[in-house]
């Protein structure tokens, strides 16, 4: 049963009440070391961000951004910047020519920075924030949730964090004769860069985080005060779910996340909080380009503290009632932020907030899986576990000699043409209001001979697009169906090259279940032999009459097992078995990325036979003689893939399914690309406007048909058909 991550976020919050578990280590390494009692003080609707939990959200940031173009880094480094202990280790390392990654290769460097009490209003929270060194715009900059360009102690910050920067990019490698390149950044100005403003006194901790997660130097994340507690809740989820700390959610939890979860929940964590279901809106994640204006150079140390008054009339604020209203100015028009008593301990805190902050919440990808592992097209290295009994390759991969490669075509993918129209249409059908008043009136039909017709509304449509939610293998056949006979994307299809097999090739036209067979004890059972036969009168139904799979350089199969899609690829350019899969299994005490995938050879070999059965032997030996499947199954190679984000491997699945070219990925996917949002676009668009769908467009709710007219698809009511829009 998949976890809701609301569920997960109450749990937590209410672990802080636990004499004993609140006191259980949850992150732990050389950067940070927080208990889950900590957590849970932190990331309840009024917590506090201190510098132990800020040090694990930089930490996996800085992970999450390694070898790109920007870096994170670490809190305590940049606490130590700011007391101007410029010696310790931890700050020479990073600022080293030696270091793994060097300041000097990256476009924009971040640091997120406590500014601590006045020591003559100690009763006044510090506040933390952003100061960005812009090697690109060559600029140091300040991104600040709550004060603005004229404020002092702003102003004293960035300069006291830039003067020390700058020393220590000036002092690096002079003993080795190496610099950074350019050798000096002492020409930097001061820039102020224009953020969301935080309408509290406690989230700015979460303002930063998610600045230091969005801004690139150029743009970041549109969020506002609105989005936080769902900023919190995915935050939360995904510390937990990333993998980098190996964390057990059975352990931390009490209870065994893969049995009945909403049973066990309810009987150790209590009833639930009451949060409303959360409408995790997609249509949130646009990026705007913030203002910036330069700071003009004055005398930083004779600059006169104002920070306190507003941060004191903050906290006013928040002690009054609840029903107050704050006007958030980081967007245009006004949201409705409740503000609620910092002491306030009480269980019901999520309720009090729920039905305030849900309108539009944050659209922030959730990471499940850790994008730190480089997964090259390279030789399968073993990877250390916890675990025993792991099943872990160290083979080689098999390819062909250089006699018998061929040189793998430029391949261009398709580029969806309706993507604005098509994300409008999602946002709407996902709406609240839209799954209130229409939610059961069906958008999509399939008849099925076998079986009652698969019918799809407004809700179910939320279990398939919506946040954190899994697309299903039967939808990924529609859809692909739906690309095999659209006049745009033939041209990827038409020249036989590529052949793109059904998502359920794998378990039911080669008798493969996605799981384990297990007797009533729970041992496993051998899988039944494979009856070629019956899968060879079945190829038809699978395989079109223009696909020739012999004569295909590229066979590619989705593959799902374990609740997991993934690709697999017969590489007839390369002669390699070719595994894309975008799980990161780093940490992941219970399986690996060979034992994920360790029924590879089976399937294959079960391929072959179905392939000699249908084409005849001496055919397939004419076009796969020199290629060996079963060796180089067993020693399959694993392309570079970008990570994805939580149950997002459908999507990513699909997407190189449709870019693979045989040696990369042709679109430039990033680790949780943001275009995730358009991928589901595009994908429900196809199944709205399938030529197979028995739901007229005219036959759907005033409300849909309403925005078809206005965003220009009033064709599409009357013919509904993708080559006519």
């Amino acid at each position: 049963m998949m976890i809701k991550i609301k569920e997960v976020y109450e749990s937590v919050c209410k672990l802080r009440k636990d004499p004993i578990r609140s006191k259980q280590t949850l992150f732990r390494n050389d950067h940070c070391d927080c208990t889950i009692g900590q957590i849970a003080e932190a990331f309840k609707p009024n917590g506090f961000l201190c510098s132990l939990t800020v040090s694990v959200g930089t930490y996996l940031l800085g992970q999450k951004y390694k070898n790109s173009d920007k870096m994170v880094v670490p809190y305590n480094c940049s606490r130590q910047i700011f007391e101007r202990n410029l010696n310790s280790r931890l700050v020479r390392n990073i600022f080293s020519v030696d270091a793994p990654e060097r300041l000097d290769h990256k476009k924009v460097i971040l640091f997120g920075t406590f500014d601590p009490p006045d020591p003559c209003a100690p009763h006044v929270p510090g506040h933390f924030c952003v100061v960005a060194l812009n090697l690109e715009k060559e600029r140091f900059e300040l991104l600040d949730s709550l004060r603005d360009i004229n404020d002092p102690d702003g102003k004293k910050l960035l300069h006291t964090m830039a003067s020390g920067i700058k020393k220590l990019w000036s002092l690096a490698g002079n003993s080795k004769g190496d610099h950074f390149h350019p050798k000096s950044i002492d020409h930097f100005k001061l820039h102020y860069v224009n953020s969301p403003r935080q309408a509290t006194a406690h989230d700015c901790g979460f303002f930063m985080l998610q600045i230091l997660d969005s801004y690139d130097g150029e743009s970041m994340c549109l969020f506002s005060q609105k989005d936080i507690l769902n900023i919190r809740m995915t935050m939360l989820y995904s510390w937990l779910t990333g993998g980098d700390f190996n964390i057990d959610l059975k352990d931390v939890l009490g209870v065994d996340p893969e049995v009945n979860f909403l049973v066990l929940y309810t009987f150790h964590a209590g009833p639930s909080l009451g949060i409303e279901e959360d409408n995790f809106s997609l249509f949130e994640t646009q990026s705007f380009t913030p203002e910036v204006q330069i700071i003009p150079e004055e005398n930083f140390d004779s600059l006169v503290s104002k920070t306190n008054k507003i941060i004191q009339r903050l906290h006013s604020n928040t002690r009054k009632s609840s029903s107050k209203k704050v006007p958030d100015t980081a967007l245009k028009g006004k949201a409705d932020v409740v503000l609620l008593d910092e002491d306030d301990d009480s269980d019901d805190f999520v309720t009090q907030l729920g039905k305030k902050l849900t309108a539009k919440p944050i659209t922030k990808d959730v990471r499940r899986c850790s994008p730190t592992s480089s997964d090259d097209f390279e030789t399968q290295k073993p990877k250390q576990s916890s675990a025993k009994n792991l099943v872990l390759s160290n083979k080689r991969p098999t390819k062909l000699s250089n006699k018998f490669r061929e040189e793998v075509p430029n391949f261009v993918p398709y580029v969806f043409p309706h993507l604005s129209k098509a994300k409008q249409m999602m946002e709407l059908i996902l709406s609240k209001e839209y799954i209130k008043a229409h939610g059961s009136v069906p958008l999509v039909k399939f008849s099925n001979p076998f079986d009652d017709p698969v019918l799809i509304d407004a809700k179910y449509m939320y279990k398939l697009f919506g946040r954190c939610e899994m697309l299903e293998s039967d939808m990924m056949d529609r859809i692909i169906n739906y690309w095999k006979d659209d006049p745009g994307m033939k041209y990827i299809f038409e020249s036989g090259s590529r052949v793109l097999m059904s998502p359920h090739t794998i378990p039911y036209l080669l008798d493969f279940a996605p799981f384990k067979l297990r007797d009533s004890k729970g041992n496993p059972l051998p899988r039944p032999p494979f009856d070629v036969k019956s899968a060879a009168n079945m190829f038809k139904h699978y395989v079109r009459p223009n696909e020739n799979l012999l004569k295909a350089k590229l066979i590619i199969i989705p593959h799902f097992m374990h609740e997991h899609h993934s690709v697999y690829v017969m590489n007839k350019y390369t002669g390699t078995l070719d595994i894309l899969d975008t799980r990161r299994y780093t940490g992941l005490a219970h399986t690996s990325r060979s034992r994920h995938h360790e029924d590879r050879v089976e399937i294959i070999n079960r391929m072959v036979a179905l392939l000699k059965q249908v084409y005849g032997v001496a055919e397939f030996n004419k076009y796969n003689g020199n290629i060996q499947w079963d060796v180089v199954a067993d020693r399959c190679s694993y392309p570079k893939t970008p990570a994805q984000g939580a149950n997002e491997c459908g999507f990513y699945a699909l997407r190189i399914c449709a870019t693979y070219g045989g040696d990369k990925i042709a679109d430039n996917i990033k680790n949780q690309d943001r275009r995730v949002e358009d991928w589901k676009a595009e994908y429900m668009y196809q199944l709205l406007f399938h030529p197979k769908n028995e739901i007229l467009a005219e036959e759907w709710p005033s409300m849909l048909k309403d925005l078809m007219l206005l965003i220009g698809l009033g064709s599409q009511i009357t013919q509904q058909s993708l080559g006519s829009a």
